[in-house]
């Protein structure tokens, strides 16, 4: 099983990012990765739809407001990729000026892909949250 964990210092509050980017369908509106997001089977799917028009469904698995977290996995889409799950959680105290955003995945890729399908998601973690900080300007 691959696993892949990008984490970033963010200069605003805990509670300032998660408003942000806590919601299961906002990715779209901090990643430039994705174009839309729409919500099915009363918001616990997820339809992405990349800048490269590919159309990846993602299933919520597990959401709390007071840990500022979600877990997700990926139920169809082009990925060469079974078994995925991922996690995005913010953590920082209530009274710190800064914070900390963590977004992890593991994934059995099919068989001579792995290293490419780590370095995807990689990319991918990376440069939401480089997009994070310019819309949020942090």
């Amino acid at each position: 099983m691959a696993k892949v964990s990008v984490s970033v210092t963010l200069a605003a509050p805990a509670a300032r990012v998660w408003d942000f980017i806590g919601g299961f369908h906002t990715l779209a509106e901090w990643s430039s990765s994705i174009k839309s997001s729409l919500p099915e089977q009363g918001g616990r799917v997820r339809r992405l739809k990349t800048t490269d028009g590919a159309v990846i469904a993602e299933r919520l698995l597990h959401f709390s407001e007071a840990e500022r977290s979600y877990s997700y996995t990926i139920i169809s889409g082009p990925i060469p990729v079974s078994n995925y799950y991922s996690t995005l959680r913010v953590l920082g105290g209530a009274d710190a000026a800064d914070c900390t955003a963590e977004w992890s995945g593991q994934f059995d890729a099919v068989e001579g892909v792995e290293d490419a399908m780590v370095g995807v998601f990689q990319h991918l973690y990376e440069s939401a949250f480089l997009d994070l900080k310019r819309i949020m300007g942090i």
